[in-house]
């Protein structure tokens, strides 16, 4: 199966598409699709931003909104195509076997929702080990601090936007928060890796723009209200138990289970973390 594989691009980086598209080249992608950013310099905000509503964030930055809604558009396309695809930002280097791993995971499609297909290193919180389409995959059990890189299919994108009808939510952590009926994976080993979370010291083949943001180098923005006091308080207070109950309990559970706690290995021909 030929897949359609979407990567978001501000109309103001160039250079960051020219870099996808050999990415996507490399990694043997033959129906690939640049995808207009929203971009908060120039775009109103979405009435679906709900800011100040006690939930996981008390309002966004408008480059969050930006990006949650860029994203968001791709998931109605994927909805309304009937066909999974893959949705990337700009700046994600490709293992030259993501092209084969994305169609082998296709022919299992009706198995999942999502299956992320990058990691940002550092120890996550992964379900037992399963294989779809001959692909080693494990459930997600929290959030993960990046949404880079991902199989989408159309149920997956009907879920999601049901979800988001109304938001305030980083659009990594949405992704990959558990939601009934949802069948969210993490690719192991990963395909691809963002930029940002690349070593690319000795790599003078790779754009400087790709080890940072783009969406920072606008005209400075304040930073994201965080709330009231109280707010503050009743998310430190869950914060910390949540902390502590994995430590004492859900940890031990999860390992006792065959699932792990530990980084995602990278394809063999992607760079490492950054340490």
């Amino acid at each position: 199966m030929s897949l359609p594989v979407h990567f978001i691009n501000l109309d103001r980086v160039p250079e960051r598409a020219a870099f996808m598209q050999e990415q996507c080249a490399r990694a043997g992608f033959d129906r690939v699709h640049r995808f207009s950013a929203v971009d908060a310099a120039t775009t109103p905000l979405s009435p679906r931003y709900r800011p100040g509503r006690w939930g996981a964030y008390w309002s966004l930055l408008l480059s969050e909104v930006a990006v949650f809604e860029s994203h968001r558009a791709l998931w109605q396309q994927v909805a309304e195509s009937g066909q999974p695809a893959v949705l990337m930002e700009d700046d994600v280097l490709l293992s030259e076997q993501a092209g084969a791993v994305c169609a082998a995971l296709a022919t299992a499609a009706e198995r999942f929702d999502m299956v992320k297909l990058d990691s940002p290193g550092g120890p996550l919180r992964l379900g037992p080990a399963t294989r779809m389409g001959g692909q080693s995959l494990r459930p997600l059990t929290g959030v993960i601090a990046s949404a880079a890189a991902y199989l989408l299919t159309p149920t997956g994108a009907a879920l999601l936007l049901r979800q988001s009808q109304s938001y305030c939510d980083h659009l990594d952590d949405f992704l990959t928060r558990r939601y009934p009926g949802y069948r969210a994976f993490q690719l192991d080993p990963a395909v691809a890796v963002q930029g940002m979370f690349a070593d690319l010291a000795d790599r003078s083949d790779i754009p400087p723009s790709i080890s940072g943001s783009e969406r920072t180098g606008a005209a400075p923005r304040a930073r994201a209200d965080k709330g009231p006091a109280a707010y503050r308080l009743v998310k430190e207070l869950r914060r910390s138990t949540r902390k502590m109950t994995r430590r004492l309990i859900t940890d031990r559970l999860l390992l006792a289970r065959g699932g792990c706690l530990a980084a995602v290995p990278l394809a063999s021909d992607l760079p490492p973390y950054r340490p």
